[in-house]
């Protein structure tokens, strides 16, 4: 009976790493995939991002055109990631006020009976004396309610001795890569680093990107000159671009698709990552800048 109950254990758990080690191998090993397509004329921009990971049991698409929408799944569970609804600004909501009052007031005004003439005066000193009376209660409502802690959340501007201390930040961390760079010593680590960000890039570069476009500066000199300085970047022609300029056009314009294609496999990224961490120079370069 012990040895039963001890065998079901020990397959239980056999299991039960069998399943974690296959998912760390997925994690590691499956690339996560990602594409985004679209088009443009001008300011009119239409486009569709679509990242998924394992046999799309896990995605994320995003589109945009008139409005943004996009959805997260999580194997079987699909959720929106944005409502389609305009939301009101400050000045809407401000004249939607006004007009709301100004209906209810032309409502009471037109509901309110005539009054003779003969007591068009005592009517004028009564309102005079109310709307007195009513103005000092109200200065005494607003003198109460000032005194009173309120519980509504009010936004702070960031004051600017916070942005003073964020530049001196940056600014001492720049100054410090640059001190340490022109030290000898730290020329392998700089190198390293150098070497390693490269391969991540590589590694997260799309394999597939292709622009099919037509444009026009609105004179023949720039087009020329921009279509010149498009020609110069590799990843055009490696990429089979397709660039037509138009001198002909007067107006400025541009208008095409393009198609972006690629992956990313996460063993290659954190070994690339783990090489930085253990590199003994890195590790020593990383002290001097966080002291």
């Amino acid at each position: 009976m012990i040895f039963t109950i001890l065998k079901v254990i020990g397959i239980i758990l056999l299991v039960v790493l069998a399943l974690i080690l296959t998912a760390l191998l997925c994690v590691l090993f499956v690339p996560v995939k990602y594409r985004a397509v679209g088009s443009f004329d001008n300011t009119d921009i239409r486009a569709k991002a679509h990242v998924s990971w394992l046999l799309h049991l896990f995605a994320l698409h995003i589109e945009y055109a008139d409005e943004t929408d996009g959805y997260i799944r999580l194997v079987f569970v699909k959720k929106k990631l944005f409502d389609n609804y305009e939301a009101l600004d400050d000045d809407d909501m401000d004249e939607a006020a006004k007009t709301e009052t100004e209906d209810k007031v032309s409502e009471n005004t037109g509901d309110e009976p005539q009054i003779p003439a003969d007591e068009s005066e005592h009517v004028a000193d009564e309102q005079t004396e109310n709307e007195s009376t009513a103005q000092t209660h109200n200065e005494q409502r607003t003198v109460n309610d000032e005194n009173q802690p309120t519980h509504q959340k009010t936004y702070k501007k960031p004051h600017k001795k916070q942005f003073k201390d964020k530049s001196d930040r940056i600014k001492n961390c720049i100054y410090k890569l640059k001190r340490e760079y022109s030290d000898e010593r730290n020329k392998a680590a700089f190198l390293h680093l150098k070497k390693e960000l490269f391969i991540i890039l590589k590694r997260i570069c799309p394999r597939r990107l292709k622009l099919t476009m037509v444009y026009s500066t609105g004179s023949p000199d720039t087009t020329g000159i921009s279509l010149g300085i498009l020609a110069c970047f590799p990843v055009g022609y490696t990429n089979r671009w397709r660039i037509t300029p138009d001198f002909e056009s007067e107006k400025p314009y541009a208008k095409g698709s393009f198609d972006i294609k690629g992956h990313v496999i996460v063993i290659s990224i954190l070994a690339a990552t783990l090489r930085i961490l253990f590199d003994k120079n890195c590790r020593r370069l990383y002290n001097r800048i966080s002291r």
